[in-house]
This record gives structure tokens, sequence and C-alpha cells, in this order.
């Protein structure tokens, strides 16, 4: 998406808590099986052959079910042929499969980002299907049950059972069938299905495991929105907090170098990257430049502008100082990442404008005539409440457990959409009720120094948890470390990484070559 940026709004969406992946910015992960040769399970053999005229699921009305089209569409490109589907599913389900005509017999359900509704026609969805099908995998996916074209952002929820189907009855429902027209096309049924997505996408995985946790045998969900109500008001906290500022890219360049010279060093590398933020106690008002009194600069922060940085650092809380919700993790201020955040291509609002406000409306209070700017951190948290239940997942994953599921979940030190910590404290609260043994046999979770929300980043951004997933799910190969890297323009690689598994942290051994895995130990 081409965006404006300018400079005095540079910063009117930093660390953009609410701004939970635009449509443009969905789905999974497009390093996915990058590094499928390295994988121990050969899933991209294809010695399944359809059985089943493409055209003929015309013809299929089960359970009301409206195929709109099905046609064989020709190897382009990579792409090999396959059969293409487009229907909906009662009420407004809007789904598309696409079924190679030699297949691996794996199916692969890749995730939407924000509110959803995106057209499955559009680049990046484009993007999601072609790689996996490229691998000989059947695809899947769903719009959740509205188009965002006729429904822009939370205006879909003005039809409750629009919001169950984009909160978790729409994957659901898309996968079953997917599985089943499947199993007609081929003679069989898929043996191993999985699921890839990030953002709402990582929340749709984390969701499934929970409430159907037989749909997916692996599960990879990364920087997953776990906690939209809390993640919205953390958004109106971060916008006032700014709002106080003249924050520039260049001062926050300022900030970041702050940061990385007092951080940087502390896992035992010097590389730009910083394994652990949490270990460094990084503080604006001590730690970058103070501003002379009565000027600015680019180089430096006001009072004001300290104060602000820390807000968010601490996280929302109510008038009597109590937590709300967790704050941002210093890391994310490198001026690069913050761009997709910015400016709409309109440049008439920021993305955490668009989004938190049309929550407030829509699914907070549904309002369509709230005005955000009348939130009471004290007051109302606790009055909007009525969606977690159907948006937020529960740590209830015994049953995907003993079923014999796999997750892995990523999160990047680097979101300044979703902040890790809500994910680490996630994973703890699942440890806490199941056990660390009992959760490391089928639930993993790894972060990734410099990695941004969902792809992009200063860091090691290229990483492939599914060729991973499939080697733990097909294979039994459990993974202890997750490899990440960072290629330049020129094809050189910057970052040559493998994370350890939290809670361990990866640190370098002091001597040789940082960029050789070999050379970090788990800790």
């Amino acid at each position: 998406m081409p965006l404006r940026c300018r400079r005095d709004l540079t910063l009117a969406a930093l660390m953009v808590s609410a701004a939970v992946s635009a449509p443009a910015f969905a789905s999974g992960n497009l390093h996915s099986f990058s590094r499928a040769g390295d994988a121990k399970i050969d899933f991209r053999a294809t010695a399944l052959r359809s059985t089943h005229d493409c055209k003929s699921f015309l013809s299929d009305t089960a359970a009301g079910i409206r195929v709109t089209s099905a046609e064989l569409i020709a190897a382009k490109n990579g792409v090999p042929e396959h059969c293409r589907i487009n229907g909906v599913i009662p009420q407004e389900v809007g789904f598309q499969f696409n079924f190679p005509v030699a297949w691996n017999g794996r199916l692969y359900m890749y995730g939407n980002g924000g509110y959803a509704g995106e057209d499955a026609e559009a680049p990046r969805e484009q993007d999601s299907r072609d790689i996996a099908v490229r691998n000989g995998f059947a695809t899947a996916r769903t719009d959740t049950g509205h188009l965002a074209s006729k429904e822009p952002l939370g205006t879909f929820a003005v039809n409750h059972a629009k919001v169950v189907d984009h909160g978790y009855r729409a994957v659901h429902e898309t996968v079953t069938l997917a599985k089943r027209l499947a199993g007609t096309f081929y003679g069989s049924a898929p043996k191993f299905s999985y699921w890839d997505g990030c953002s709402t996408g990582g929340r749709q995985g984390v969701m499934a495991a929970q409430r159907y946790p037989k749909d997916f045998d692996g599960i990879v969900a990364t920087a997953p929105t776990l906690k939209w109500t809390d993640i919205m008001i953390k958004g109106l906290w971060n916008q006032r907090a700014l709002a106080r500022g003249g924050f520039t890219p260049a001062k926050m360049k300022t900030v970041f170098g702050a940061f990385t010279a007092k951080c940087d060093a502390g896992d035992g590398a010097k590389d730009g990257l910083v394994e652990d933020p949490r270990l460094c106690k990084f503080t604006p008002a001590t730690d970058v430049k103070r501003c002379e009194a009565g000027k600015d600069a680019d180089d430096c922060l006001s009072e004001t502008q300290a104060q602000a940085l820390q807000d968010i650092y601490d996280g929302p809380k109510d008038g009597n100082g109590k937590p709300i919700f967790v704050g941002q993790v210093p890391g994310a201020e490198e001026p690069s990442i913050l761009a997709p955040f910015v400016m709409m291509s309109d440049g008439s609002a920021n993305a955490l404008t668009r989004y938190a406000d049309s929550w407030m409306k829509y699914l907070a209070f549904q309002d369509p005539n709230y005005d955000p700017k009348a939130f009471d951190f004290t007051r109302d948290p606790q009055r909007i409440r009525k969606m977690d239940e159907i948006f937020n997942p529960t740590t209830d994953l015994a049953a995907f457990r003993n079923g014999g599921g796999k997750m892995i979940t990523f999160w990047g030190w680097a979101d300044n959409a979703l902040n890790p910590q809500m994910g680490l404290n996630y994973y703890d609260e699942v440890t806490a009720k199941l056990g660390l043994d009992n959760t490391k046999s089928f639930y993993r979770f790894f972060l990734v120094p410099g990695f941004a929300h969902c792809r992009g980043g200063y860091g090691p951004n290229e990483v492939d948890a599914m060729s991973v997933i499939i080697d733990w799910v097909e294979g039994g190969v459990a993974p202890q470390r997750l490899p990440a890297r960072m290629t330049g323009k020129d094809g050189s690689v910057k970052y040559q990484r493998a994370y350890c598994a939290y809670p361990q942290v990866t640190k370098f051994s002091g001597s040789g070559d940082p960029e050789d895995p070999k050379n970090h130990t788990c800790q």
C-alpha cells in the first residue's frame, strides 16, 4: 500500500497498539515454506492426483452452501494447475479453495488481518495462496463473513451473527467444508491440516486450538491479537500520550539510537539487536539527551516528550495509577518500521485512529455516534468487555494437546502494533495451567529481535515456521530453536540466527562468528 508521511504526524501511530494489521497487511508470513529444503519431511512431494471434475462443484448445495464459481486454473508462473472454488457459507461467509491437480495430501489455511473482509484476489491473498499451491498444498481462506469494501473496519458488527462469524465460526465452518470438498476432489480427505496467520490471523489460529481442537494438526500463530478490547484501550492511551509530543522520524531515530547504545551489548554481541529488551532498563528521561528549556530539536527530548514515551512504555493506567494493560516494550522506535502505521493512503487519518474509533463505536459501546475522545480510563475499561468472550482465546488448550495438535507462536520484539509482552503473558498462563513440560510438548513460543509486525523490521525478518511445524507434527521433531535471517537487497545475508524457545533466551558465546547459530547458546 503506498503511504504518505508528513513529518508532523509521523508518530501519530507510533507503537500502534490498536492498528491491528489493516487488510493490506493481512494474513500469513510471506516466508512460509522458504526453508522447505531444510525440512526433515518432504512435504513438496505431490504423489496424489485429483479424481474429480472441478466444475462439478457448482452443483454442491449441501447445508445451504452456495458455490459461485469452480474452474480449472492453468499452470502459470510456477503455480501448478489447480481447481479454484469460490462460494458462500450461510450467512455471508465467503470462501476460496485452491486444489492443485497434483497434491501433497495436506490442507493449508491462511488467516486474516485486522477486521478481515479481504478480497480473495487482493495481492497479499494471492501471495499466500500461490506460495502454498506451489508447494503442493490445497488451500483455504475466508473473509470471515463480510467484505471490507462494503462494511469497512468494524461496521459489520451491527449484525451480531457477523461478529460471531468473525470471532471464530467462519474459520471453523470454512476448514470443515474445505476438508469435505478436498475429499471429493482427491478421493481422500487431507491427512494433515495446517493453519498460518499473523495478527488477527494469529488470533484465529489460537482460537481454533481452543474452540475447535480437531480442526488443525499444526498451527502457526504469529503475533496474535489475544486481547482486542485491551489493545484498543492501549491504542487510545498511546494516541493521547503522543498528542502531547511533536515527535519526528529523526527524533525517534535519536531515541532508538539511545536504546541500542545502552542495551545492544547485553546479550553478548554488539550487533544492532537487543535479544530481550526487558533485561535492559531504558528510561527516556535519563537515557536520551534532554532538550534545553524552551527549545526543541531532533537530537533530544523535551520533558513532555520523555514522559509521553514513558507513559507508552508503562502502558495504560486508570485515574488511580492502576495498570489496565501491558505497555510497549522499548526497541520499536526505529523510523523505518513506523511508516506502515503512520498515514492511511488518503492521508486523512492514521491506522490507530481508524481502528480504535471503529472498535469503540461498533463493538465496545455499539453507538456509531460515540466520540472516543470521551473515553474514561477509570470508568470505561470494565464497561466494554462484552466482546471478550467472542474475540479473546482462553488458555484452555488441553483438548488441543490431548488430540496431538502442535502450535508455534513467534513474535518480533520490534512489533510496534502488538506488544510481545501480551504473548509472553499468554504462554505463561498456559504454562501455569498445564505445567511447563506439558506445554512444551505441544506449544513453543519464540521471540525475534528487530522483527516488526508480521513482516519486515531491522532485524532477521525471514522466518519459516511452517516448515518447522510440519517437521514437528509429522516427524516428531520438536523445535528447540527457530531459524531467522535477514537478506539484503544485494542478496547478502546480514543476520543468520536461530532463536531459543521461551522461557530460554539466546546468548552469544563471545567468540566466533555471531552469524553462526552454533556460537549462540540457550540460557
